[in-house]
């Protein structure tokens, strides 16, 4: 009996130990990083990501109150932009490295605001110029004709808060108009919504005011800067916040093909494609720079890169060259080419 016992004893120990090993060493196991897993990191939170390399501290605004903005070229020769959180529009002809004979184009009315007045401008092949902008009366987004006496509405869009508006424009060669309607900083409602918060759309430049858009992507946080490149490719610098980062991206693409996140903070106000399509342009009002990202197969490269070259307000290219709204709030052209940008040396830590 005690032989039977002191087995049983024996056994049941084993046994014991026995299981704590196999939970001890499943508990090693799944604690260790499986590299099958493993993939590319997700970019931080706009909140918890640093400033771009060699950011410029914004002067005060009250030295510069209302700074060209907005910027859109209108052939070769032409430039059109508006003053920062008004609703004039104006445009000016270029003659060496200066903008001259500046006039009015047409005045709307716009909600009040520093980051209200006009939010996108752009032209088309045949020199119509539109904007787009919020009504003050029921906070409509709005896209009309202005270069037409008074301006003649195209769409008269979603009714709009004051966060992720979104208003970047473009025109495509075929003189279809393109906007982004951002979510109103409700993502999970937008998606929900029959409304076309958070995508961009594309709209008939002679249709009427209530005509129905035309989807073009979804999923868009707050599209500030559209541009249309070398075959039709539709871009956008994608202004967010909270838990995600700002994006850039294709928007002529579907199911957010051809999107990265950047890895610090710029606040995009203009994006450009440069002439070949190899690199996009953007323009930082928080960095107060040019970042180029390069375009690889369908859509944009990973990794940004900052230039020296400075850009605050807007950003447009121009008989071949490149025009921003600078620090100042005055729009000048960068020193050489546009082309010359492809190849710019970054800043420090760039």
């Amino acid at each position: 009996m005690r032989g039977d016992r002191t087995i049983d004893r024996r056994t049941a120990a084993a046994l014991i130990t026995a299981a704590v090993a196999l939970v001890v060493g499943l508990a090693l196991w799944h604690s260790r990083p499986s590299p099958d897993r493993s993939g590319p990191q997700r970019p931080a939170a706009l909140a918890d990501q640093p400033d771009a390399p060699g950011t410029i501290r914004a002067p005060s605004r009250s030295r510069v109150p209302e700074p060209a903005s907005v910027l859109a070229a209108i052939g070769d020769d032409v430039v059109a932009w508006s003053p920062r959180g008004t609703g004039r529009i104006l445009r000016g002809t270029v003659r060496g490295d200066r903008v001259v004979a500046p006039t009015l184009v047409a005045e709307v009315a716009t909600a009040e605001g520093d980051r209200e007045g006009v939010r996108g401008l752009a032209a088309g092949p045949d020199g119509r110029l539109y904007a787009s902008y919020v009504r003050p009366a029921g906070r409509r987004l709005v896209v009309a004709r202005v270069d037409v006496t008074p301006p003649a509405v195209v769409w008269r869009g979603p009714r709009t808060r004051r966060t992720r508006v979104g208003g970047g424009l473009g025109v495509l060669q075929g003189g279809r108009v393109v906007v982004g309607i951002g979510d109103q900083g409700r993502p999970a409602g937008a998606r929900r919504s029959r409304r076309p918060y958070g995508r961009v759309v594309s709209l008939d430049p002679d249709g009427p005011p209530d005509q129905s858009p035309v989807r073009r992507s979804r999923g868009w946080h707050d599209p500030v800067a559209l541009a249309v490149g070398p075959q039709g490719r539709i871009w956008v610098a994608d202004r967010v916040g909270g838990g995600e980062p700002e994006r850039l991206g294709r928007a002529d693409l579907s199911r957010g093909a051809g999107r990265v996140g950047a890895p610090f903070r710029r606040d995009p106000v203009a994006v450009v494609a440069t002439v070949d399509g190899r690199a996009l342009l953007v323009c930082g009002g928080r960095s107060g720079r040019i970042d180029r990202t390069p375009v690889r197969g369908r859509g944009a490269g990973a990794v940004p890169t900052v230039l020296e070259a400075r850009c605050r307000h807007g950003l447009t290219l121009l008989g071949g060259r490149a025009w921003v709204s600078d620090d100042a709030g005055r729009i000048v052209p960068l020193p050489g080419t546009a082309r010359d940008l492809e190849d710019a040396p970054p800043v420090e830590g760039g």
